[in-house]
């Protein structure tokens, strides 16, 4: 039988926290009554089930609220988090949303509803235009499943205090505030995402024996912070993430810092959450990997013409299973992008023998070198070992002397004394399609709301 999202975490209504953020403690009594009121409101609104409703301005705790309120009476959160006038207005004219709120609300009403609609809610990837967004249709069933699955890897109880220091706007932070919930233990939730440094200071503040968070983001921290690392090594029992590329230098280094806490990471996307996920310290032989496919998915790579690769060649990676999305706001773009029942990633790697999953980065950031197609992760992979007191980027952009097709270009962010010269002394004997011709210096590389870098912005920003 199927369920919503609320009807998992129905079950949890004592007294112990629920969730923090901030200043405010909400148990799970009242998280259960704020979820009702928001309900209620939607309902006397003559908001019926299948319907969405669109948020903007809402606090990562509302936001919180709002989606297992709407999701009690069948109806679709579509949240807005865009600053720009013009991506806000895309956002809500392709979600097709018939409420609006631009702020919380908390009437102290009740309406009971407890409706199943397949659609929880409307996450959108980022695009630097209107026109690129994409609004991703999660599933009630898809989250359930998926969440499920975590728990039982990861053996969590309710003893778990978890630190989610991650937009729950994103699959990735909501996925963990629903896996903490089901379970019956405490959120934490950050009042801003900005400092990484902050992580260690709101898990010693809350006691906290769980972290989520983006590989970015640890990596920074074990860049500038590693001292801090080791004072939460007896105080975390788990650790999470994933999503996007996390170099094998920082994971040695994760292992090596906190080597009393179960490490998990996860390779996913927006349209289908947590499609491999492995225990590091359990494989370390296989650390270069993403792990193996999930209980709720599966993959194959294939070849242009749609074809299935054996082990070690590499391809685009297809997806199916009950982790799946229900498929764009734009049908017609969803459509372009199945096959037979699977969707085709825009990302290219290859699984090894046990099938394990090996990411090699986005097709579309694959660099032309003078005729040889060379992927940046790569070129990064090598040198975050002579870079490692610095965040950095690899990308690709037209040559201005035009005696190539491409040039490749290393952005460093901060201040850094490091030349050409050295970059390509220290890598030596590598192939020579793989070393840069230009350093470009800036104060802050452009991030995505989940904090990867973005090569597009970069790339946009350097040629302006």
């Amino acid at each position: 039988m199927k369920k919503s999202i609320y009807s998992l975490i129905a079950k949890n209504k004592r007294v112990k926290a629920a969730v923090i953020f901030g200043e405010q403690t909400l148990s799970y009594t009242e998280l259960h009554r704020q979820i009702s009121y928001f309900s209620s409101y939607l309902l006397e609104q003559k908001l019926v089930a299948g319907q969405r409703v669109a948020v903007a301005n809402f606090t990562p705790l509302e936001l919180l609220i709002a989606y297992y309120g709407a999701a009690k009476c069948g109806i679709s959160v579509v949240p807005i988090p865009f600053s720009d006038e013009q991506r806000q207005r895309g956002a809500l004219e392709t979600s097709e949303a018939v409420l609006f709120l631009d702020s919380f609300v908390n009437e102290q009403t009740q309406v009971e509803s407890d409706v199943v609609a397949e659609e929880a809610m409307v996450i959108f990837t980022s695009g630097t235009t209107s026109t690129k967004l994409k609004g991703v249709r999660l599933a009630n069933q898809g989250i359930n499943d998926i969440c499920q699955f975590m728990n039982h890897e990861m053996q969590v109880d309710e003893q778990i205090i978890e630190l989610v220091f991650a937009s729950i706007d994103h699959a990735f932070g909501f996925g963990r505030c629903h896996s903490v919930l089901m379970a019956g233990g405490t959120v934490v939730l950050p009042t801003y995402l900005s400092s990484p440094l902050s992580i260690v200071s709101l898990v010693k503040q809350h006691h906290c024996n769980a972290l989520s968070t983006a590989p970015s983001l640890l990596a920074a921290l074990l860049q500038v912070a590693s001292d801090e690392l080791l004072v939460i090594n007896q105080q975390l029992k788990w650790l999470q993430t994933g999503a996007m590329r996390f170099d094998g230098f920082f994971r040695s280094q994760l292992c090596g810092m906190l080597p009393n806490t179960r490490i998990f990471l996860h390779y996913g996307l927006s349209e289908a959450m947590r499609v491999t996920f492995f225990e590091l310290n359990k494989h370390l032989d296989k650390a270069m990997t993403e792990g193996p496919a999930s209980a709720c998915s599966e993959i194959k790579i294939i070849n242009e013409q749609g074809q299935a690769l054996p082990s070690f060649e590499s391809g685009k990676i297809a997806i199916k299973g009950s982790n799946l999305c229900l498929g764009y706001l734009d049908n017609a773009l969803w459509e372009q992008q199945l096959s037979d029942g699977w969707f085709i990633t825009s990302d290219i790697g290859y699984l090894d023998e046990q099938g394990f999953l090996v990411f090699a980065g986005r097709s579309d950031d694959v660099i032309n070198y003078n005729g040889v197609l060379v992927h940046p992760d790569e070129i990064e992979s090598k040198l975050v070992e002579l870079i490692s007191d610095n965040a950095f980027s690899v990308f690709g952009m037209k040559d201005p002397k035009k005696m190539k097709d491409s040039i490749i270009v290393l952005c460093i962010e901060g201040e850094t004394s490091i030349t050409i010269k050295e970059v390509n002394q220290f890598l030596g004997k590598t192939d020579t399609n793989f070393r840069p011709s230009q350093i470009i210096k800036v104060a802050e590389l452009p991030r995505t709301r989940s904090g990867k870098v973005s090569r597009a912005l970069l790339k946009k920003s350097i040629s302006e």
